[in-house]
C-alpha cells in the first residue's frame, strides 16, 4: 500500500510563514511558523477577519484587483519581514489569498551571499581575460563551456565554434590536433602535451578540477605560445652571456684596482706582474718569493682578483703567527668535543671556508712539519679532515704560498718537507728587492706622500736631500719600510719641509754611506739619476692629472714649481 502525504504536516513544516483568507477576508489556514511570529495559537487565529490579525495587511487589495504583491517590505509583529500576497483562483474566479512571510534579514543575507558570487565571478571573468595564456574550460564529460578571448586570437578560432562542443567532436573536425580532457578525466592528473594550432607550437598544461567526492566537474586547459617561450629563452641565454662578459670585466676591474697598488716602473716588476695576470687564469699553485716588505700578499691579491674565483672568499694564513695546535684547529676545523675548550657545534677551518676561492698561506716555511704531512694531503687529495673528525670532507681550493725564506736550503737541512715543496713550487714568482729596483723608490715615495697628504688634509713635501737619502739607501725592509718611513717623518714633522736633519734623528742607520751604489757615488751621476728620476715622476703624474694644480697637490709642491720644472725637462702642457 503506497504511503499518502500529510499534507497539513508539511504546511505545518515550511520555514516562512503562512496564513490563507477567504473571499470574505477570514482566515481558513495558519502554518505554525506563522502563528510563532504572530504569537498567537493556530485555533486562536482561525476564522479571524485578516484586517484584525494584520492591520496593513493588503490582501483586500489582492482579492479585489487578482494581482500578486511581492517583495514588499512591511514592520509584523515588532519584526521586519518580507511578503509575498498572491490570489487563488479557482475555476476561473478568485476564492482566496495567500500571504508569505519571510524574515528579512535572512532575504539581506542570501541577497549579500549572492552579491559575493556576482562579484567572485566577476573577478574569476576579469582574471580569465587578463591572462596573455589560451584558457579552455570544460565540463566533467568533456564538453567545452568557456573560452577565453586569448585562446580566440591565438588560435583563430571564435568561442562560438567550441563552446557547447564535445572535445572529441572538435578532434574530428580538425579544430585540434590532439586531446587532453578526456585522458585528464579518466586518470585525474595534471598532463603537459604540445600541439599545433593556426601553425603555431603550443604548450597545453591540463588540470582536473575534482569536488568532494573526488569526481572530476572540470577540466583547465592553459594554452601557452612555445614561440614567446623559445623567445624568452633566447633573451635569457644573451642576458646570461652578457653577465659573464660583465663578470669578466668586473674581475679586470679587481685585478687592475690590486695592479694600481703595485707602484713600478722597473721592468722586472711589470715582467713579475704580467706573469701574476698569466697565472691567475688557471688553478695552478703559485709560490711567491722574496724578501721581507716587497708586496707578497699584493701579488696573492692580484692572482686572486684576477682569476675566476674573484667572487668568492680570499682568506690570508700567516702560518708563523700562531701556535702549532692552534695553527691545526684553525686550518683544519675542529668536530665538536674535539679538546677541551672546543666549541659544542664544532667550528669550519680556514680551508673550508676559502672553498671555491684562494688559501694564500704567508710565511709557509713557519709550518711546523707536523702539519706539512696534512696540508700536502689537502693540496693533492682536495680534501681534509677536521681535529677529532672521522670523515674527510672535498674542498676546492687555490692555493698560493709565499715566503721570505731560502726553502731548497729548509729542504736540504730536513726542515722542509721535499714533497711539499715541489707541491708549493708549481709556479715560482720571484720579487725583487727594492734596492735593485731603485727607480721605483721616487714612485713609491710620492704614491705614500700623497696617500698621507689626502688622509690628513696637509700638503707636506721632501727635501730634494732626504730624496737623494732615500735614494741611497738599501731599504733591508723593503717597500713596507719605505712606506713606515714617511709615514713617521710626515706625522712626527712639524714643518711642511721634511728635511734631512729628520733622517739623522729618526733612522741613524741612513748616515752611513757603505750601501751606495758604485753608479751614485758621484755626486755628478748622482744629481743626474736625481733629475732624470724627478722628470719620470713629474711626467708620470702630470699625465695622470692632467693639470699643474693637481701634479702640485700629487707631489706637495707649489704650482709655480711644477710649471718650472716642466719647463726645465721640456714637458709639453
Amino acid at each position: 500500500m503506497a504511503e499518502t502525504i500529510d499534507y497539513p504536516a508539511v504546511f505545518d513544516a515550511t520555514y516562512n510563514s503562512i496564513i490563507v483568507v477567504n473571499k470574505k477576508l477570514l482566515v481558513i489556514a495558519v502554518n505554525k511558523a506563522a502563528a510563532e511570529l504572530l504569537e498567537r495559537s493556530q485555533a486562536e487565529l482561525i476564522g479571524q477577519r485578516i484586517e484584525a490579525v494584520i492591520p496593513n495587511t493588503r490582501l483586500p487589495e489582492v482579492l479585489a484587483t487578482g494581482n500578486a504583491i511581492r517583495g514588499e517590505r512591511m514592520s509584523l509583529a515588532g519584526r521586519q519581514v518580507v511578503t509575498n500576497r498572491t490570489p487563488i483562483w479557482q475555476h476561473g474566479e478568485i476564492t482566496g489569498a495567500i500571504a508569505e512571510f519571510q524574515n528579512y534579514y535572512d532575504v539581506d543575507d542570501l541577497a549579500s551571499q549572492l552579491d559575493s558570487v556576482k562579484e567572485m565571478n566577476k573577478e574569476l571573468e576579469c582574471l580569465i581575460e587578463a591572462v596573455d595564456d589560451g584558457i579552455v574550460v570544460s565540463d566533467g564529460k568533456g564538453y567545452i563551456i568557456r573560452v577565453n578571448k586569448a585562446y580566440q586570437h591565438m588560435t583563430g578560432i571564435t568561442a562560438d565554434e567550441y563552446v557547447g562542443k564535445h572535445v572529441k567532436e572538435l578532434l574530428q573536425a580538425g579544430y585540434v590536433g590532439r586531446t587532453t580532457s578526456d585522458i585528464v578525466i579518466e586518470h585525474k592528473t595534471v598532463l603537459h602535451v604540445t600541439d599545433i594550432r593556426n601553425n603555431k607550437e603550443l604548450l597545453l598544461t591540463s588540470v582536473p578540477v575534482l569536488n568532494e567526492a573526488g569526481d572530476v566537474i572540470r577540466v583547465v586547459t592553459v594554452f601557452r605560445d612555445l614561440a614567446e617561450l623559445n623567445h624568452l629563452k633566447k633573451q635569457l641565454a644573451q642576458l646570461e652571456k652578457r653577465e659573464v662578459r660583465y663578470q669578466q670585466e668586473l674581475t679586470y676591474l679587481r685585478s687592475e684596482q690590486v695592479f694600481k697598488t703595485i707602484v713600478t716602473n722597473n721592468q722586472e716588476m711589470k715582467e713579475k706582474i704580467e706573469l701574476a695576470f698569466r697565472v691567475a687564469r688557471v688553478n695552478s699553485t703559485v709560490l711567491i718569493l722574496g724578501e721581507s716588505g716587497t708586496g707578497k700578499e699584493l701579488f696573492a691579491q692580484l692572482i686572486h682578483r684576477a682569476s675566476t674565483r674573484s667572487c668568492r672568499p680570499f682568506i690570508k694564513v700567516n702560518c708563523g703567527a700562531m701556535p702549532e695546535t692552534l695553527l691545526e684547529s684553525e686550518l683544519f676545523g675542529y668536530e665538536a668535543g674535539a679538546f677541551t675548550g672546543a666549541a659544542k657545534e664544532g667550528k669550519a677551518g680556514l680551508l673550508e671556508i676559502a672553498h671555491e676561492g684562494t688559501l694564500f698561506l704567508d710565511e709557509i716555511a713557519e709550518l711546523p712539519l707536523s702539519l706539512q704531512v696534512k696540508l700536502l694531503r689537502a693540496i693533492q687529495e682536495r680534501e681534509i679532515r677536521r681535529v677529532g673528525g672521522k670523515k674527510t670532507l672535498a674542498v676546492d681550493v687555490r692555493f698560493v704560498a709565499a715566503t721570505n725564506r731560502n726553502l731548497e736550503d729548509m729542504v736540504k737541512n730536513k726542515l722542509f718537507r721535499e714533497d711539499l715543496y715541489y707541491r708549493l713550487n708549481v709556479v715560482p714568482l720571484f720579487l725583487p728587492p727594492l734596492r735593485e729596483r731603485k727607480e721605483d723608490i721616487f714612485l713609491l715615495t710620492a704614491e705614500f706622500l700623497d696617500r698621507i697628504n689626502k688622509q690628513y688634509g696637509w700638503h707636506k713635501w721632501l727635501h730634494p736631500d732626504l730624496v737623494r737619502a732615500f735614494l741611497n739607501y738599501n731599504w733591508p725592509g723593503n717597500v713596507r719600510e719605505l712606506q713606515n718611513s714617511i709615514e713617521r717623518l710626515v706625522v712626527t714633522s712639524r714643518e711642511d719641509c721634511l728635511g734631512l736633519e729628520l733622517i739623522h734623528k729618526l733612522f741613524p742607520n741612513m748616515n752611513s754611506m757603505e750601501n751606495l751604489s758604485d753608479a751614485y757615488q758621484d755626486v755628478g751621476l748622482l744629481q743626474a739619476a736625481v733629475e732624470n728620476e724627478e722628470r719620470k715622476i713629474l711626467l708620470a703624474i702630470y699625465k695622470k692629472t692632467g693639470s699643474t694644480r693637481k701634479a702640485a697637490e700629487a707631489l706637495g709642491i707649489s704650482q709655480s714649481s711644477v710649471v718650472k720644472k716642466l719647463k726645465k725637462y721640456g714637458i709639453s702642457k
